[in-house]
């Protein structure tokens, strides 16, 4: 039979005393694993209740172990798959722990390996284990209290979610207790908004429990006053609880004004993030007077006022790549072949970048629309990954264009041709009629005197004509059928972009095409920032890249879908 090693004992409550966290009393159990003299029992021993304070909770609100264990192979990670003396060396301690959150973690562990012949025992014992612990984690002065508040929150948090689970009778008691907790928080010196929610959160989903709410949620309100964030937390809370339409509406009048009054104290960009969040939550609420006080708001707000700094990185461009690209052009035998070499060249786009395999911080981004100002498209972290692609992409189509602009230069210098001996080149596919191709020749022309403003204005709407008019000689469906209210029309760009593969485009060419002339999400977004006149004009080797996105529509031979080895005959 198990029985308790007075030394392991000592050490274990010396190790929760104070209680910090159980990660904490690990390092203090594992040095004593390490000591002169420890018996095999001893050893044994500590190895279980450092096991015991390796798991963490899930989501779904199970421990999960993370102990490798002294032997080779890790320890399994449930709890019920671990060796029986294990668990019997938990039954001990669970008893004989001084501090109440050791004794409530052995118990919680022995009620998911439903352990002994009443594993329901373990559930009253947790529970209990963790409402002790909260007086005395509050009791801790000092450097700890704030750690130690967080603790007694979370202790109460885990005997709720214990009771709400397995439905047991001390729900009630713990509610009340929680409620308190959010009271007694509220009392102290420094307003502790995380503690207060952190216990109220749980409770909103209990009617019974709004009147005992209530109040402290009101108080919340108040007390938090100085701090917007937490005092909007408050009233969405409030909003939560109550059941009267008009309740609700004098509740989101108030979190508005919150939104609003501290938008009001900043300067900047933050500013402008803030009016952004009011102007979505009274969107969202049907507060469309609000809605159009907050536009106006800030359609007031200029450039400059956002406070935003440009920042340049410089890049040492190699010249032999440069030098190799217009080697290409000269290697043309005419002005034919040395469109198509401009053309056809397939654009190298870079892999995404790994930030976390390359130690890179990736945070939220923000696009802005400096015309409103407003936001255009917002990455939170857990996007970062699809930022990173699109950093990629674009830094690496970035290159190519700077490559595309020396060819076409080179191309000038090479044939100075006039426009005339262009639309005769750019008109021999049938599906690009003269009429047309002709904007096309005077954007080659624009771009060789430096008008860049006129050369991507006449090419952009070129791309999308002749993507059409590809996807149609393909024999893809570009049309759709009236529906309802909304009225028959062919496909626009974005879905043009997206039936390339259908057309036979292979990657990377319908890549290349969303990156650069695609939605605010996919790239540069140039076919909407610029015919729409929402940005000055685009640095020259971004117009060569729209130009050259035109010259391959023209060129490029595609590939038969149903028979992707063997490329078809240009249209």
């Amino acid at each position: 039979m198990t029985q308790v090693q007075a030394t392991v004992l000592k050490k274990l409550d010396s190790a929760s005393n104070p209680f910090t966290s159980y990660q904490e009393m690990v390092t203090a159990l594992a040095a004593a694993v390490g000591e002169e003299g420890r018996t095999e029992a001893e050893l044994d021993h500590l190895h279980a209740l450092c096991a015991a304070m390796l798991f963490f909770h899930q989501p779904d609100g199970a421990l999960k172990g993370s102990y490798r264990g002294p032997g080779p192979e890790p320890w399994p990670t449930a709890a019920n798959q671990l060796p029986p003396e294990v668990r019997a060396v938990w039954v001990v301690y669970a008893d004989a722990a001084g501090h109440p959150m050791v004794r409530a973690r052995l118990h919680h562990l022995l009620w998911e390996a439903r352990h002994g012949s009443r594993p329901f025992d373990h559930v009253s014992a947790a529970i209990a284990g963790y409402r002790e612990a909260v007086p005395v984690l509050l009791a801790d002065t000092g450097d700890r209290a704030v750690s130690a508040r967080c603790k007694a929150v979370d202790a109460l948090l885990a005997a709720h979610d214990l009771a709400v689970r397995l439905r047991q009778p001390q729900l009630a008691d713990i509610a009340t207790e929680m409620v308190g907790l959010a009271a007694t928080a509220l009392d102290w010196p420094e307003p502790s908004p995380g503690i207060v929610h952190a216990a109220i959160e749980p409770l909103l989903a209990d009617k019974n429990l709004h009147q005992l709410i209530r109040p402290v949620l009101e108080r919340a309100v108040d007390r938090f006053r100085a701090d917007s964030h937490s005092r909007i937390g408050s009233l969405q809370m409030m909003r939560r609880i109550e059941a009267d339409p008009t309740d609700q509406q004098q509740i989101d009048q108030r979190i508005l004004a919150a939104y609003t009054d501290h938008a009001e104290q900043l300067d900047g960009l933050p500013k402008l993030m803030r009016l952004e969040e009011a102007a979505a939550f009274a969107r969202d609420h049907g507060l469309t007077d609000a809605l159009d006080e907050i536009r106006r708001t800030q359609q007031k707000l200029r450039p400059e006022d956002l406070c935003l700094t440009r920042m340049i990185t410089p890049l040492q461009f190699p010249t032999a790549l440069v030098d190799a690209a217009r080697a290409a052009v000269d290697s043309a035998a005419d002005l034919s072949e040395a469109l198509r070499t401009i053309a056809t060249a397939v654009p190298v786009l870079a892999d995404p970048i790994d930030a976390e395999q390359h130690g890179l911080l990736r945070l939220p981004t923000a696009h802005l629309n400096l015309n409103g100002p407003v936001v255009t498209a917002f990455s939170e972290e857990g996007a970062a990954a699809g930022t990173s692609r699109i950093d990629a992409l674009v830094f690496s189509l970035g290159i190519h264009g700077v490559l595309i602009e020396a060819q076409l230069d080179q191309l000038h210098e090479r044939f100075a041709p006039t426009e005339d001996q262009l639309l005769g080149q750019l008109t021999n596919p049938p599906h690009a009629p003269a009429s047309r191709m002709r904007g096309l020749a005077r954007a080659l022309r624009a771009f060789w005197e430096h008008e860049d403003d006129v050369a991507i204005t006449l090419a952009l709407p070129r791309v999308e004509g002749l993507l059409r008019r590809r996807i149609q000689a393909a024999d893809v469906s570009f049309i759709q059928h009236h529906q309802g209210d909304r009225p028959g029309q062919v496909s626009q760009l974005g879905s043009l972009i997206t039936d390339m593969d259908k057309a036979g485009y292979p990657e990377p060419w319908p890549t290349f095409f969303r990156t650069l002339v695609g939605g605010p999400t996919d790239g540069l977004n140039l076919r909407n920032n610029v015919l729409h006149d929402l940005v000055d004009t685009p640095p020259r080797h971004q117009v060569a890249l729209v130009i050259k996105a035109a010259l391959s529509l023209l060129f490029v031979p595609l590939e038969d879908p149903a028979d992707s080895g063997s490329p078809a005959a240009d249209s």
